[in-house]
């Protein structure tokens, strides 16, 4: 090693100490006592909470877009709701299970629930880009499960109005 590497080494050394120092200075002037978002404090009564809540107001929860209870009545309904493809063993079963799957609740971005099927029909149908029709929600309707691009949405609905008119040209046409 070089005297001038050496030289190199203690500068940045002495450099780093100083930064040190005035980061503690800095950060000594701020007030970790008061919440401001920026120090979160570990806490379950924060989930349970919202959990409880959330499980309770569940229960009579209606769908904006068809004003029915978003959780079935019936015990049975609801289990039917979130059985799986291979529990479903007979025919009866197994359509109970494909119309159940419509009817399931789906959370929004915005907190609110939507049936499957309505939800589907409020996010791909027009007008795009919908607001929640929730009273006092007045957000766009987001999920995970459909695209968020306007466009895309657009582009899906008119090619299947497209296909629709192909279809029946075609009855017409025989």
């Amino acid at each position: 090693i070089t005297r001038h590497e050496l030289d190199d080494d203690r500068a940045r050394d002495e450099n780093e100490k100083q930064w040190q120092l005035e980061e503690k200075a800095r950060i000594a002037g701020y007030n970790f006592n008061e919440f401001d978002g920026s120090n979160p404090q570990p806490s379950l009564l924060a989930v349970i909470t919202f959990l409880t809540n959330e499980v309770k107001r569940l229960t009579s929860v209606k769908c904006p877009v068809c004003s029915k209870l978003a959780l079935p009545a019936e015990p049975n309904d609801l289990k039917a709701l979130y059985l799986s493809h291979s529990d479903a063993k007979t025919e009866k079963e197994k359509k109970a299970r494909r119309m159940a799957k419509l009817q399931r609740p789906e959370r929004v971005y915005c907190g609110c629930w939507y049936h499957h099927k309505c939800l589907d029909r409020f996010i791909t149908e027009p007008p795009f880009g919908a607001e929640c029709a929730t009273d006092g929600c007045s957000r766009r309707v987001y999920h995970a499960d459909w695209p968020a691009d306007i466009k895309e949405l657009e582009r899906a609905w008119a090619g299947k109005q497209a296909r629709v008119r192909e279809i029946e040209d075609a009855g017409m046409f025989l």
